[in-house]
């Protein structure tokens, strides 16, 4: 008998750390959410702003200047879509 209340207080409180766990889980998830949304806003306004350069760049015949920033553009680009896909990731 007292072994059987051991064990089913123990499985209450197995219970309740899971449900903590869980909790906690999810509100760090909705913070990470958050801040990759607030990361995509910032590196969509410095591609906007690097794509610009790279127009100034081709306009006055700086064209290497202008081949090395299209890398750069790329590269955030790439970036940008992994935020994409790791919020994706994170709301299921």
């Amino acid at each position: 008998m007292a072994l059987n209340r051991g064990l089913r207080s123990a499985s209450k409180l197995f219970k309740s750390s899971q449900q903590l766990v869980s909790k906690s889980g999810q509100t760090c998830l909705n913070l990470a959410i958050s801040r990759i949304k607030l990361l995509q806003n910032r590196r969509s306004w410095h591609l906007k702003q690097m794509r610009k350069e790279t127009a100034l760049f081709l306009q006055t015949g700086q064209e290497a200047v202008a081949q090395i920033r299209v890398e750069h553009v790329i590269q955030e680009k790439n970036i940008w879509a992994a935020y994409e896909i790791m919020e994706l990731f994170y709301n299921f």
